[in-house]
Formats: structure tokens, sequence, C-alpha cells
């Protein structure tokens, strides 16, 4: 079994990703079958890693091409970091290519800021993105299907209604479901952490602009397959686990990679010789109570009043209570019908026969841990 050294935080070589076979398997035979998919899951649940370890292997008769959207703030910006993305790609046909460089500057030149030419700068970029993605389309090879997997699509979605205005960023996302339906070569994966029924609201558009999207599950990794990474990180380490080491790692990180890199980060700076469940116990106490370690989790705390204005505090109290009591009855729920949905829909809980926990235990631990509930 080969070494891996904690790398919370960090980018991973696709080499270096383990797992997600279930995840790789469904995405291909979807694609395959010519559906588009959705993949939405909080922060730090490993869903760019997966992008890049999907894209660096889609499949046969498959290219990919991954397109970061985080920190764009105007269709502009969109439409430029599209550009920049395909003309990058390695396999891009040379007809494409050409029509690339006969609306943007500095297409071919590697580190050079692409910007759209002087010609065409008074059409919106709506216009250009379609003609950009069917410029690419409609010049690939029959037998290929490419995959544009956009991260971070409703962070970007959302800025551009705060900057450009509710219109602006509707348009965008009929233009992106208009090509998603044009029955082209091109496939598409749509990923993000935040929900876009919280993008939806400030666009004022209604679902049908997603609704061709199927689902794509993602969460935690499956078992075994976080058993093999804690085995490959303790092996990277240089640091035995004892017979349960192993498992209590997978269940204090509630299989989530982050939270098992993390740990297994801190396993390697507090010393050397074997590693018991109990450090491992002990490990997972003092990342939560490290305010600057654990910061990448805080999410759970802060990001609701952006996402849920002034019903935040009830939705607070909702998780609080969901969190104390492990389970509620969702005529328990207290609140309007539109928090708890927004709040299942966020991957917070999960309804179940009429019962409300949350979705994910390691997450429900960490948010009493920060809310100091008992």
């Amino acid at each position: 079994m080969d070494p891996l050294l904690p790398q919370p935080g960090s980018t991973i070589d696709p080499r270096n990703a383990v797992g997600r076979r279930r995840t790789t398997e469904r995405a291909r035979r979807e694609l395959g079958a010519g559906n588009n998919l959705a993949l939405n899951d909080p922060r730090r649940m490993g869903k760019t890693v997966w992008l890049d370890l999907f894209c660096a292997d889609p499949g046969d008769n498959f290219e990919a091409i991954k397109i970061d959207f985080e920190g764009v703030r105007t269709c502009e910006e969109f439409l430029v970091r599209t550009a920049t993305a395909l003309s990058k790609h390695q396999t891009l046909p040379a007809q494409a290519m050409r029509k690339l460089k006969a609306m943007f500057d500095n297409v071919e030149i590697s580190g050079g800021p692409v910007t759209v030419k002087v010609g065409v700068s008074t059409r919106a970029s709506t216009d250009l993105l379609a003609e950009t993605v069917r410029s690419v389309d409609d010049h690939l090879d029959d037998e290929i299907s490419l995959v544009i997997a956009m991260d971070e699509v409703p962070i970007a979605i959302g800025n551009i209604a705060s900057n450009e205005g509710p219109n602006a960023a509707n348009q965008l996302l009929q233009t992106l479901r208009g090509l998603r339906r044009s029955g082209s070569k091109l496939r598409w994966i749509v990923c993000g952490s935040v929900g876009f029924h919280h993008i939806l609201r400030q666009c004022d558009a209604t679902e049908g602009v997603i609704n061709d999207l199927v689902n794509l599950p993602l969460g935690p990794m499956e078992h075994d397959e976080a058993q093999e990474l804690c085995e490959r990180l303790l092996i990277g380490i240089k640091r035995e686990g004892d017979e349960g080491a192993v498992e209590a790692l997978v269940t204090h990180s509630g299989s989530i990679p982050f939270l098992i890199h993390a740990l297994a980060h801190r396993l390697h700076e507090s010393g050397t010789g074997q590693i018991s469940a109990s450090d491992v116990s002990t490990a997972f106490a003092d990342f939560m109570d490290d305010r600057d370690d654990s910061r990448a989790v805080t999410h759970l705390v802060t990001r609701l009043e952006p996402l849920y204005g002034e019903r935040a505090r009830a939705a607070e109290t909702l998780l609080d209570t969901v969190a104390v009591k492990d389970s509620i009855q969702v005529s328990e729920a207290g609140c309007k019908d539109d928090i708890l949905t927004d709040l299942c829909d966020d991957h917070y809980l999960v309804e179940r026969g009429g019962a409300v926990r949350w979705r994910y235990n390691v997450l429900q631990r960490i948010w009493m841990h920060r809310r100091r509930l008992k």
C-alpha cells in the first residue's frame, strides 16, 4: 500500500486521490446516457478533488476540462474564465482555436490575461459565451464527448446577481441551460458548495433553469475507501496504529476526507510511536478546540447569515434543537417550512419518516462544539 502525506486544505494530485469509485462510475454512466450532472455538497467534502480526479480520467470516449469560477463577479469574468480554460485544453480542435482567437486576445499566450477583443466587446457577454462554447462543440471529433466540469458556479452566479443585478444572473443561467440542452457532443457537471435554491431567489429565477441537471451524490467516502486513506496516511507519517486506530480515524472524521487528512496531520505533529484509538479521540478534540486549525469548518456557523438573511436566527435555533435532541419530529420544528426545506437542501439536516436529524454526525458534533451546546 503506497504511503500518503497529510494535505489538509491543499490541492491533491489526482494520482494521490483515494476512492470515490462509485461516484466516478455513476458519473460516467449518466454522462454516457446523455445526462448532465449537478454536484452540490458542503465545503471540504471533497468535490474539487473528485472533479480533478474525474477530469484526469473521465473514461472511454470522453475528454474533460475543469473550470473554477470562484472569485468571478461579472458576466464578462465568467465568459473570460470559460474562454481561458477552453483555449488551454490540450486537444482543442484547430478550427475552434481560430474562432476563439477571433473573439479574444492572448488565448495562445501562456500566463497572459485573456481579454475580449474590442471588435466584439459591445456584444452581450452571454451571447459571446454561447458562441464560444458552440465554436468548440462544432469542431469536436465525432467519437469524443467533452465534459465541461464547472466548479463553484452558484457562488459566481450569486456574485453576478449582487454586482450586475438579478436580470444579468438570470440571463446567464438561461444561457447555460440552453447550451446544456442543445443536443451537442458536450456534457456538463455543475458543482458548488452553496445550494442553488439560495441563488435562484437572488436571481428571481425558478428551478426551471437547473431542472435539467441530474443530481450526483458525493458525501463522505465509502467506509472501505476511508479505511484505505487512513491506512495510507499512517504509513506516510511513519506511525503504526493499533487495531482500533484506523476505525477510530474513520469514525471521528465521519469518513470526510478533509477531516481524515487534518487528523492525520495533527497525529504526525504530536509525536512518534504507536497510535491508539484514544490518541485519535484526543486529536479530534484538540482539532475542534484549535480555532486556527479548524477554521476550514467554521463555515458551518458563519454562512447562515449571508445565505438565510433575516431567517438566520430561526435556522440556528432549529439546528441547535436538532443537534441537542439528536432527532425531532417535523411537527416539533417550530419554524416555517421553507427554513426546514433549505436546511435539508443545504445538507445540514435530513428528513425521513416524519423525523428530522443532522445529515452528518461529525458535522453535528462540530456545530455543537462551536455553539457551545451540551
